[in-house]
């Protein structure tokens, strides 16, 4: 059975995103996350239309209540709302990794790099949040993408003082959600009042 989940991981991420899927065509583990073998149709087709439908699927389904109507905007919010969270995550644990080892001078520059980036990552769910809520479709581009830029910052720092990152999983895992969020806003948000 583990071959066979390996084959469609590999299968999903090699293949186009534009592919349809059926309700029954996931049930993969991520981690410590399994995706159900009943998925709502719009869902699937909003994550889909990403570049990572996989974790988009992942990181939203945990956060749909009953009578979330299913559409680009709200899929958005709740990649928000997730993004949040892992961020927080990751902020706890390059934190814990900074302060429990004694870590050199590279090392230290290289966690607190990302520890500043997370907290900026943070501070601009407000922002982002907002640009939903009025439709600004260029302000929430610009947030999302400097949010984008801040993850691979942090991994670059690691790469620069040659470095293997501790925490290259879940620097991974918020590219990818923060990246799907664009992707929602730039191909499938189409907010009425354009600035």
């Amino acid at each position: 059975m583990k071959h066979l989940i390996s084959i469609l991981v590999f299968f999903l991420f090699f293949t186009t995103s534009s592919i349809a899927l059926t309700p029954y065509s996931y049930n993969v583990r991520q981690g410590d996350q399994t995706l159900p073998a009943v998925i709502d149709p719009k869902l699937q087709q909003i994550c889909d239309k990403t570049d990572n439908p996989v974790e988009c699927l992942i990181t939203t389904i945990p956060f749909l209540r009953k009578k979330v109507a299913i559409n680009p905007v709200s899929i958005l919010n709740i990649e928000v709302e997730a993004i949040d969270i892992k961020t927080k995550e990751a902020l706890d644990k390059a934190s814990k990794l900074l302060l429990s080892s004694s870590n050199s001078k590279p090392i230290t520059n290289c966690f607190n790099i990302c520890i500043n980036n997370y907290k900026s990552i943070l501070e601009s769910k407000h922002r982002i949040l907002d640009a939903i809520s009025i439709g600004d479709d260029k302000q929430l581009r610009v947030e999302l993408s400097s949010n984008v830029d801040k993850i691979y910052h942090c991994e670059d720092a690691f790469e620069e003082a040659n470095v293997k990152s501790p925490i290259t999983e879940v620097n991974s895992l918020l590219g990818k959600m923060i990246t799907n969020s664009l992707t929602i806003t730039i191909d499938m948000v189409h907010f009425h009042n354009k600035n």
